[in-house]
């Protein structure tokens, strides 16, 4: 849904600066370059009730003054995304700005500190923010005091994310003692960052005090050391903190593993690293666990080692059965001679309703790869998301093997397979494809967020086709700021509103 010049004088009455008005188009067209060349009045419409999403490449001081403005004299906008930015536009943006009540999410990607203060809690506007992601580089020494004291001050925030530096074990226990005594925030990660194995148990320790807080994200910041887990495991005081912990179970420790599934005291987000190596009876009552636990959403396996024929019967039984799992990553390779393995997976997969996301690596698409990759995108209508790293660049007739079974998929929306013959004509068909994919799901949510007019048969068509598709929830979701249970209500309703 892409915005048109004219898009402005639809949202607002209000007469405004050029440079205003020009870079909150910008930011709209960065955001919409891939979809159709004009904005809706559907999408007008969307924006007026719940607000702007904004992204930015890179601002300079000029650009970061007129975001300022925009943000304060603007139509109302609820997610900013910044590519990059350095200090002083980030202080010229953000520093001793009035509250944005419209603002609800911010995430920037790269912010170079230049070894001075980013004093997020100095930035006005970041105080009714529900959901903040800051990834910064030379931050200084009193980077995780200003975030702590940005935690302490903060009653709105509900998610937030940190990347690449908080001043290490320091500075991690600086911020652990801010969130014991938050009791708004519901998840909280840490990413790209290299902190000590007693980082579990500070975090454990933490959620003993703080009851509020749904995840905790340790995934690839801290060794996970068996002892120290077992420790934890004996103790009635942490009973339940490994349901809020995200962390990279070690091979070891899948026994312990398997009896927090069983019981479904593992936390939603599961990720596993795993060698050849593994005890076979072992994996099968791990794999057993895996299925029948109903609170897992997101699986995810990683391995630096030839691993997939160990594991793969027990991932294709645990697909068969999962009626819970949305995600799924295979970091483990599949060499040409265990093909046979991957179809079994894939077959697997056109029984499934629940899984949206799948994700593996493979030497090579061989045809009988291809052909049960179109046999499933065929039949099933439920993943959106597909990504199968391949070594070997696949050959143009496999990519039109698989683009016959995804002309009548409604619900893909992203297809990844390494080609480098971008001008064949498969690849041209699977890009058009995805493109419908997109603009049926824009227009579903549309239709759901506007009402479910029964006379827009446009909207009631795109609907009936990409119902049942996780990405048309997330979009639902992203425009309005809903929770999840919500835009599906929302979803629901409308589709039993359609007309027989």
């Amino acid at each position: 849904m892409a915005i048109s010049r004219s898009f402005l004088s639809d949202v607002t009455d209000v007469k405004l600066p050029t440079d205003v008005k020009e870079l909150f188009e910008n930011g709209l067209e960065v955001y919409e370059c891939n979809d159709e060349p004009n904005g809706t009045a559907g999408f007008t419409s969307v924006i007026l009730k719940y607000g702007a999403e904004l992204r930015y490449r890179e601002l300079s001081v000029t650009e970061a003054s007129v975001l300022r403005r925009v943000l304060s004299m603007g139509p109302p906008v609820r997610k900013l995304f910044l590519q990059q930015i350095s200090l002083c536009p980030f202080k010229v943006a953000f520093h001793n700005q009035e509250t944005c009540p419209s603002l609800k999410e911010v995430h920037i990607d790269f912010v170079e500190c230049e070894g001075k203060a980013l004093s997020v809690s100095r930035c006005g506007m970041f105080r009714s923010l529900h959901s903040l992601h800051l990834c910064s580089v030379n931050s200084g020494s009193a980077f995780a005091e200003d975030i702590a004291s940005y935690v302490r001050q903060n009653r709105s925030l509900r998610e937030l994310s940190l990347c690449t530096s908080c001043g290490g074990d320091e500075g991690v226990a600086t911020l652990m003692q801010a969130l014991a005594g938050n009791d708004t925030l519901k998840r909280f990660s840490l990413a790209d960052m290299e902190l000590s194995s007693d980082t579990l148990t500070g975090f454990a320790n933490m959620l003993v005090f703080n009851s509020a807080l749904e995840m905790v994200n340790l995934t690839d910041v801290c060794s996970v050391e068996k002892d120290k887990v077992l420790s934890l495991l004996g103790q009635e005081l942490y009973a339940g903190v490994f349901k809020r912990l995200k962390i990279q179970w070690p091979e070891e420790l899948l026994p312990e593993l398997t009896a927090l599934l069983s019981v479904e005291g593992c936390c939603p987000e599961l990720s596993v690293s795993v060698t050849p190596s593994a005890c076979e009876a072992v994996l099968r009552e791990f794999f057993g666990a895996l299925a029948a636990d109903k609170t897992l959403r997101v699986l995810r396996f990683l391995s630096n080692e030839d691993t997939f024929e160990a594991f793969a019967d027990g991932i294709v039984s645990g697909l068969r059965r999962t009626t819970t799992l949305r995600a799924v990553n295979i970091g483990m390779c599949v060499d040409s001679a265990k093909a046979r393995q991957l179809i079994d997976l894939l077959d697997a997969l056109k029984e499934n309703r629940s899984v949206a996301k799948f994700a593996i690596s493979t030497e090579v698409v061989t045809p009988e790869i291809a052909t049960s990759l179109s046999e499933l995108l065929a039949v099933n209508n439920t993943l959106n998301d597909v990504a199968i790293f391949n070594y070997c660049e696949i050959l143009p007739g496999e990519v039109e093997t698989i683009v016959k079974g995804s002309k009548t998929n409604y619900t893909l929306t992203s297809f990844v397979v390494y080609s480098e013959c971008n001008d064949c004509e498969g690849v041209r068909e699977m890009a058009a494809i995805l493109q419908r994919n997109n603009r049926l799901k824009n227009k579903a949510a549309e239709f759901v967020i506007l009402g479910a007019d029964a006379a827009d048969e446009i909207g009631v068509d795109a609907l009936r086709k990409v119902h049942s598709s996780d990405a048309l929830v997330e979009m639902v979701q992203r425009l309005t700021g809903r929770t999840r249970e919500e835009a599906l209500e929302d979803i629901q309703a409308a589709l039993a509103s359609l007309p027989s």
